[in-house]
């Protein structure tokens, strides 16, 4: 009885560990998981798991006159997975399960540095009992659609500065976003620019079949403009994405 009570409040309680079976993704990729559910010191019924892809994303508070700046996780999806089974005290219980990332999904590593915290949570609900809950970075990869564009701007005098996801959503002509986050990219110039601006910002709103491409350019004196345009993402190469980018300045 004592451990029971113990278990109830989380000491000596089921424990879960999920296995990442696929080590690089990609916005919109099927991926696949492993669950390992370990008993704890007394017998428990498990009613379902929780899996959440999560992120850290820059959020804005007003705090009187002042604006202040802080990281917030932020739920991207989630899914339930029904178990209904009792584990035994020490029992290992296994389950594979496949999901799919939501396409518009912030990348995490970008060409080796990173550019983002997202990760998996996974969650027990253990009847009358606190859950086991584990953590998981994913490491997630810009699409090559997304990767051309990328690329195109530091070819035309551009150097990458810095990467954030921000809490919100971008909306423009051609395209929306709907998670409530998004990642935006910043770019200083090196020399004489395409865009002839002091520094770029560019956010990706992938729909699966079009990649959304908003392009904020500060321009010294003239105040920010807005960009945008959608490129179709069998346009994976420098080269294809050239004309659609290019468009943005006529």
């Amino acid at each position: 009885m004592f451990k029971k009570m113990l278990a109830s409040i989380g000491i000596g309680k089921a424990k879960v560990d999920t296995i990442l079976l696929d080590e690089q993704l990609r916005a919109g990729d099927v991926f696949n998981i492993e669950i390992v559910v370990t008993g704890g010191d007394v017998e428990q019924e498990l009613n379902a798991i929780d899996i959440a892809v999560m992120a850290s994303a820059k959020a804005e508070a007003d705090l009187g006159e002042e604006e202040v700046e802080y990281n917030q996780s932020v739920v991207l999806q989630s899914w339930t997975e029904q178990l209904n089974f009792t584990i035994q005290p020490g029992e290992t219980i296994r389950n594979q399960f496949e999901l799919q990332l939501h396409p518009e999904i912030p990348a995490t590593n970008l060409f080796g540095n990173r550019v983002g915290k997202v990760w998996l949570q996974t969650g027990l609900d253990i009847k009358n009992g606190i859950d086991g809950s584990d953590k998981d970075q994913l490491n997630i990869v810009p699409s090559n659609t997304q990767l051309a564009v990328l690329d195109l701007i530091e070819q035309s005098g551009y150097r990458l500065f810095k990467a954030d996801i921000e809490t919100g959503s971008v909306t423009a002509r051609e395209f929306r976003s709907h998670l409530p986050c998004y990642q935006e990219y910043e770019f200083k110039p090196e020399s004489r620019s395409l865009f002839g601006g002091k520094e770029l910002e560019v956010t990706f709103v992938d729909n699966g079949n079009e990649t959304g491409v908003l392009i904020e350019i500060d321009r010294a004196f003239l105040g920010d403009g807005y960009r945008s345009i959608s490129i179709p993402n069998h346009c994976e190469s420098v080269a294809a994405v050239r004309p659609y980018v290019e468009r943005l300045l006529s």
